[in-house]
């Protein structure tokens, strides 16, 4: 008896500690996760970083994000795109990369500002309130994790809403698979470790 008391607390927890952090998202995101015509105007986008290929092209994920971020500047729902990434990805800068990649589909240069100091979704969401003061924002990444990083920033104090690139729907399920299961943990991680 005394194991499955056990057992039964352990279970408890492990509930707690994963189910609580993913319920933390969906009340936070609720009703901000939209799509690019019906998402509100805001000032600014930003758009999280996803890797960038040897030959120093955006990765296919973070290309989906680009083309979401330009759909909503061409749409007139953002004014402004922060590119956020890392300094370092294959020997380039992540967001050097994005802008060029903006730039070289219609976005005009000085539409599009860097932060190369956003290697990871809380630091892209910190910087977006503390260096750049932001109090709204439309944050642009993909559908598996846009509910994370609308709550983190919605933590930080920034009125954000999401528009997430449907990546499954543009041929790579593979991806979005491994990106949903790993989104499981990192939420669990921005949730218990971001307060």
């Amino acid at each position: 008896m005394r194991g499955l008391r056990v057992v039964l607390a352990a279970l408890v927890a492990f509930g707690v500690v994963t189910g609580v952090p993913s319920g933390w998202a969906w009340v936070r995101s609720a009703r901000r996760v939209r799509s690019v015509p019906d998402v509100p105007a805001t000032e600014v986008a930003l758009v999280l970083g996803a890797g960038v290929r040897w030959d120093g092209v955006p990765s296919r994920i973070l290309q989906g994000r680009l083309n979401v971020a330009r759909a909503l500047y061409e749409a007139g729902k953002v004014r402004r795109i922060i590119v956020s990434g890392s300094p370092e990805s294959r020997g380039y800068s992540e967001p050097v990369v994005m802008r060029h990649h903006l730039v070289s589909h219609g976005v005009p240069p000085s539409a599009v500002v860097l932060d190369e100091s956003g290697v990871d979704t809380w630091r892209s969401c910190r910087r977006a309130a503390e260096e750049f003061g932001l109090r709204q924002v439309t944050v642009v990444t993909t559908r598996f994790h846009v509910r994370r990083a609308v709550a983190l920033c919605r933590r930080l104090g920034v009125d954000a809403y999401g528009v997430g690139h449907d990546a499954a729907a543009d041929g790579l399920r593979r991806v979005s698979a491994r990106g949903a299961r790993r989104e499981f943990l990192a939420t669990v991680k921005a949730f218990w470790y971001h307060r």
